[in-house]
């Protein structure tokens, strides 16, 4: 069910259907020595698309382009400001609800969007939208479990051991693992606890890769690929079946718009 796959009389009827609409974000940047540039919104749209196979959604075209300013010092890396970011995502939200689908789903696969996607929904929350917006912001955090399991006490996070177990699983081919000559480099500010800069990032993933990715496999990835997978399709279901939030949109924007009138 890929958005530019369908015909236009194929997407009115899925809209009328009240199928929701999946919109996979990631990110252009480096990925340590080994991994493409692209990762983040492969990853992400791949998971969707296979999710979208078990239980019936629409799946748009993955944003590539997004807020990576923390990685800007290594090649390869495309970010955009956080107003072009916020800016797109309402557009492209408007139309897809133009188009019937009042039910879109945020998939994000890049860490440093994070931030970005919990203002916008606030942003869609000030507006009044005759749509919902849902988000997974953060799925790595959902599958924490396992990933500490199958890392076994290892460091994980960008670029590693886990993202790079996906990674030879959804597109091994461009994955370069002999670049991987050694466990990552990892640092710190030196600040105190509780102080955060723009370069604590930095700071710490020193070769813009942690742990050791050398660890990888591509069994791990598929035990990871496929729990989120779960976890996407009960979180369609979900969206699919729910009520509330949609209520509280219409009572948010009737109280709101009461107490403007006075």
């Amino acid at each position: 069910m890929l958005f530019e796959h369908m015909t236009s009389l194929d997407l009115k009827e899925a809209s009328e259907r009240g199928l929701i609409a999946i919109l996979p974000i990631g990110s252009i940047e480096a990925h340590g020595p080994h991994m493409p540039l692209g990762t983040d919104s492969i990853s992400a749209f791949e998971i969707a698309k296979r999710a979208a196979e078990k239980e019936e959604a629409i799946v748009l075209p993955p944003l590539y382009y997004a807020y990576v300013l923390e990685n800007r010092h290594f090649p390869g890396t495309i970010s955009l400001t956080a107003k072009t970011l916020l800016d797109l995502l309402e557009e492209i939200c408007d139309e897809v609800a133009r188009n019937g689908f009042k039910k879109i789903l945020i998939v994000n696969g890049h860490g440093g969007n994070a931030s970005l996607l919990r203002v916008f929904l606030r942003e869609c929350q000030a507006k009044k939208k005759d749509y919902v917006v849902y988000a997974i912001i953060a799925p790595w955090e959902i599958f924490d479990d396992l990933a500490s399991r199958l890392s076994e006490g290892r460091k994980y996070g960008h670029a590693c051991e886990i993202e790079t177990s996906i990674g030879l699983f959804l597109f091994g081919d461009h994955i370069k693992m002999d670049n991987v000559k050694r466990e990552a480099r990892l640092g710190k500010t030196g600040l105190p606890r509780g102080i955060e800069t723009a370069f604590d990032w930095q700071a710490y993933a020193v070769d813009l890769y942690v742990g050791d990715p050398r660890y990888a496999t591509r069994e791990k990835g598929e035990l990871l690929v496929e729990r989120m997978v779960e976890i996407l399709v009960d979180a369609i279901r979900a969206i699919k079946k729910d009520t509330e939030v949609p209520r509280l949109l219409n009572e948010y924007f009737q109280k709101t718009s009461h107490q403007c009138s006075h």
